[in-house]
């Protein structure tokens, strides 16, 4: 179309067209997300108020949080348990292990009793003492902690790393949202468990297996920075040796032994300290300390001198000094397996 002095009328560019509504579509998206919403919470709520029974590997082991008689009674009844794996050590005094080892004993089960901790790297003589468990404890095994989640979790990773050929990212799926499990903060290093057996296979150019696992366990794992070598000097020939009323410096050499690199800070809160403590015989506390505070790194195979200085004492007498380190975000080494270094004390 022309106009009058010539030029060209452009017709306006017609609208585009609207996407077709499908609010089916969303609905739908929706209501998805809603029931995933709700069987999650259904998940949680059983996590954190019910018994939390779920299955690890058909037919052979179990999971859920801390059994009482009625649950023990029920599961024996519904899958054939034959071995209760209790992951909370023995504890004898505790209301909760006498009604489980009565219960074991009615009905004529094994109970295995190893000490871990949802807050720290398993020590490697009970993670050794865990495989040898689940390879030759009699089958169905319930696995518990108490609140079946965050020992139970990592314990069942590794019952599906020996008993089936899942692969390490599927078995950690055991350690998930599912079961109440959080990846972080302290109980997040029940993830760095697996990353460091990930981050050795990888070094190794390896490939699990359970064979694989099993040698890891058992001659190369080392829970992370976790591992020292203490030694005083000069080496003693006897019982540390105290005058009264007078302070006593002692020299204490620190061998890093791990795998990871150690990191001395000047905040209390943060990094790795030698931190000791001094107490009469029968373990009444006498006085502790922290040293190493200031920045400093220990690389793998290095070593670190540290000197504690012990405040005067005025009764003489026999007492016991212990020295460890400390990761300040984890745990102190000896939790982990490391040696603790104890020492006899005579105060003159």
């Amino acid at each position: 179309m022309s106009t009058m002095d010539g030029g060209i009328l452009c017709s306006p560019a017609p609208e585009p067209l609207a996407p077709p509504s499908r609010p089916w579509r969303r609905r739908l998206l929706l209501g998805g997300g809603l029931v995933a919403a709700l069987l999650l919470g259904i998940e949680l709520s059983n996590s954190l108020f019910g018994d939390h029974l779920h299955v690890v590997v058909p037919g052979q082991v179990y999971r859920s949080g801390q059994p009482t008689r009625r649950f023990v009674r029920e599961v024996v009844g519904k899958y054939g348990i034959r071995t209760i794996l209790n992951l909370r050590g023995t504890c004898e005094q505790a209301d909760w292990y006498l009604v489980e080892a009565r219960a074991t004993a009615e009905f004529n089960l094994s109970q295995e009793d190893i000490a871990f901790s949802a807050g720290h790297l398993p020590p490697v003589n009970e993670l050794r003492r865990l495989v040898e468990v689940l390879d030759r404890s009699a089958p169905p095994i319930l696995i518990h902690c108490f609140r079946g989640v965050d020992r139970t979790g990592m314990a069942s990773t590794v019952a599906r790393l020996l008993k089936t050929d899942c692969t390490l990212d599927e078995a950690t799926n055991e350690l998930s949202l599912r079961y109440g499990h959080l990846p972080f903060g302290r109980t997040g290093h029940q993830e760095e468990f697996f990353q460091l057996y990930r981050e050795w296979l990888q070094e190794n150019q390896l490939r699990h297996a359970p064979n694989v696992f099993r040698d890891w366990v058992q001659n190369h794992y080392c829970p992370g920075a976790c591992r020292a070598e203490l030694q005083v000097e000069p080496p003693l020939q006897g019982p540390l040796q105290l005058d009264a009323n007078q302070p006593t410096a002692v020299r204490v050499r620190c061998k890093n032994t791990s795998i990871r690199g150690w990191r001395f800070t000047p905040d209390p809160n943060a990094g790795i300290h030698l931190t000791w403590a001094l107490t009469q015989l029968d373990r009444t506390a006498v006085a502790m300390g922290r040293v190493g505070l200031f920045p400093a790194s220990v690389a793998p195979g290095e070593e670190i001198a540290l000197t504690m200085v012990i405040p005067p004492l005025r009764a003489p007498g026999d007492y016991l000094l212990q020295i460890d380190l400390v990761e300040a975000e984890h745990c102190l080494f000896r939790e982990c397996g490391s040696q603790l270094l104890e020492l006899e004390v005579q105060c003159r």
